[in-house]
């Protein structure tokens, strides 16, 4: 803001004229030249004398007009009024005169500022963000708005916050402070206690803040806690107030967050310590792995199963179960929905969506349905009601026809009865011990009854034992399963000749040695194979990959 600059000549020439006023007053005044208006000169001793003589000789004029020599009350009133004059066009006193001045009572009313007329328009400057910058390049900061019409909202959250009720920030332990004096009244327990009966919300990030907190004073202490608290309290603030200038933020130091290191490759294995005697792999070698390094009475035949573990999740409820209804319930029920269609039948012919039935004649009612009509033309009549009763009974075989299955149609639904459904997931083994399959007729039965159940597998003869194995469904394998344990009579299915030369030799039977399921079959149909040797036979299952099945059942005792 400028000033206007002619006060110090107009305080000269103002010094000038009352120079001259001074002169002339003093060549009339009797007390001399011994004070004047003009500009203030040292003062020596005869001059002070001088000074507190004349004044001790001046009469007092009045209570409002000061004890000076040749200053009357008009000549005070008059300079009073020039004063205040220069004071209201802005004229500011010279310090040159102010000791002058300054001798007249009263107090000089405050500078008053006067902001000078623009020549032109300012011209508006902007910068490459849209920012307006003045002549030199600064960015111009424009005072926020606060006449602003706003929400309700936002005036009852300005009345909250300026009303709001500081509480102050008391230490972990305050009775330690010297300068804490618990007689001011600072309840620790009762300040910080939260208002009962609200509701309130978590606030976004509330509980990540708490526990960095609590992570850094565990880390660095209470000080470096409290530093981040005032900084995050900073970085709250700056949020809320888009006005600031954004450099004027204190950037905090980057957090690096630290890898996990890996664990280090250790020298054994945990699961192999309880196997190696030395504890260590420097006895073994690349050829093979001897056997002296092993403790052989850890290893056994038995299975060790993990521990079991619960699943994530819980299993889903089981689908609520229909209604077991008694018979007579259902025919109750059958008999209410007859009705019902019945009903809704007669609404929609009342209704004209639907056309109604013809009337149904017969010989046995001809008389009661027509009356009288019935003798105009008896036997028009009688070819009518036959041909309308032959018409009704052709749509009833009709509509038995159309519900009747094709012989494709009847083929599937016996397939979906007596066969699973091929999209299973899992297939079912059954592996059978026979002492001796030798006789055709036992030999047809297994064979073909795996065939028509559509089991894939295989039958294995040899001298000693035989082998059966099948593949395939849960109802297929079950009605195998009685063919091969209950319907066949083993005992009796031996060859007559075998029986001559062997009357010591054991009972020929069957037995189940082992059943489970598995992801995919390892046979594709069911064939019969006669070995001479039991390596020809374990070549058999070794090439589909199941040569276990064979040594199971070699292997196999069914005495308890």
């Amino acid at each position: 803001m400028k000033k206007i600059p002619l006060l110090n000549k107009s305080a000269e020439s103002s010094t000038e004229r009352s120079g001259q006023m001074s002169t002339k007053e003093d060549l009339k005044s009797p007390f001399g030249s011994g004070i004047s208006l003009g500009p203030p000169q040292p003062i020596t001793t005869t001059a002070q004398a001088t000074l507190s003589g004349s004044t001790a000789s001046m009469q007092p004029l009045g209570s409002a007009v000061p004890q000076l020599a040749g200053l009357t009350a008009p000549k005070f009133e008059a300079v009073k009024r020039a004063q205040e004059l220069a004071a209201k066009m802005g004229f500011r006193q010279d310090p040159e005169f102010a000791p002058l001045l300054n001798m007249f009572p009263g107090q000089m009313p405050p500078e008053v500022i006067v902001q000078p007329k623009p020549a032109k328009a300012p011209v508006l400057r902007l910068d490459a963000l849209g920012r307006e910058i003045d002549e030199h390049g600064n960015v111009v900061n424009i005072p926020k708005l606060t006449n602003l019409s706003t929400l309700k909202v936002n005036i009852n959250k300005q009345k909250k916050d300026a009303f709001q009720i500081l509480k102050p920030e008391l230490e972990i332990d305050p009775d330690k402070n010297p300068h804490f004096d618990p007689r001011m009244g600072i309840d620790k327990i009762k300040l910080l206690r939260p208002k009962k009966m609200t509701f309130q919300f978590v606030e976004e990030g509330k509980w990540s803040k708490e526990a960095e907190i609590s992570k850094l004073k565990s880390q660095f202490g209470e000080a470096q806690a409290r530093e981040f608290k005032a900084k995050q309290a900073q970085l709250a603030k700056a949020k809320a107030e888009p006005d600031i200038n954004p450099n004027l933020i204190e950037v905090a130091e980057r957090i690096i967050t630290k890898e996990k290191p890996k664990d280090p490759i250790p020298d054994v294995e945990w699961w192999d310590v309880p196997l190696l005697d030395s504890g260590t792999y420097g006895n073994i070698t690349e050829g093979g792995l001897p056997e002296d390094i092993l403790k052989k009475e850890k290893i056994t035949l038995y299975v060790e199963h993990p521990r079991p573990i619960e699943p994530p999740a819980e299993p889903a409820p089981p689908p609520p179960q229909p209604l077991k209804l008694t018979q007579r319930e259902r025919k109750k029920l059958r008999t209410q929905r007859r009705l019902a269609t019945e009903k809704n039948r007669q609404e929609m012919i009342r209704q004209g969506l639907l056309e109604p039935p013809k009337p149904k004649v017969k010989m046995s009612n001809l008389m009661k349905v027509l009356g009288s009509e019935a003798t105009q033309d008896p036997t028009r009549l009688e070819m009518e009601i036959r041909s309308a009763a032959a018409e009704r009974e052709q749509a009833h075989v009709d509509r038995n026809i159309a519900r009747k299955l094709t012989p494709s149609e009847r083929r599937e639904k016996k397939e979906r009865k007596l066969f699973d459904d091929n999209n299973t997931l899992e297939t079912i083994v059954s592996v059978y011990k026979v002492n001796d399959l030798s006789h055709p007729q036992t030999r047809f039965k297994v064979d073909v009854n795996a065939q028509e159940n559509r089991l894939s597998g295989c039958a294995v003869i040899t001298e000693g034992i035989c082998v059966v194995v099948v593949e395939g469904g849960s109802k297929s394998i079950k009605r195998y399963q009685k063919l091969m344990i209950k319907r066949i009579n083993w005992a009796a299915a031996v060859k007559e000749e075998d029986e001559d030369e062997n009357d010591e030799k054991p009972k020929n039977k069957c037995v189940l040695v082992w059943q489970g399921s598995v992801a995919k079959p390892s046979f594709h149909r069911f064939l019969v194979h006669e070995c001479i040797t039991d390596n020809a036979a374990r070549k058999v299952f070794s090439d589909a990959g199941v040569g276990h099945y064979w040594d199971l059942s070699v292997n196999f005792s069914d005495e308890v």
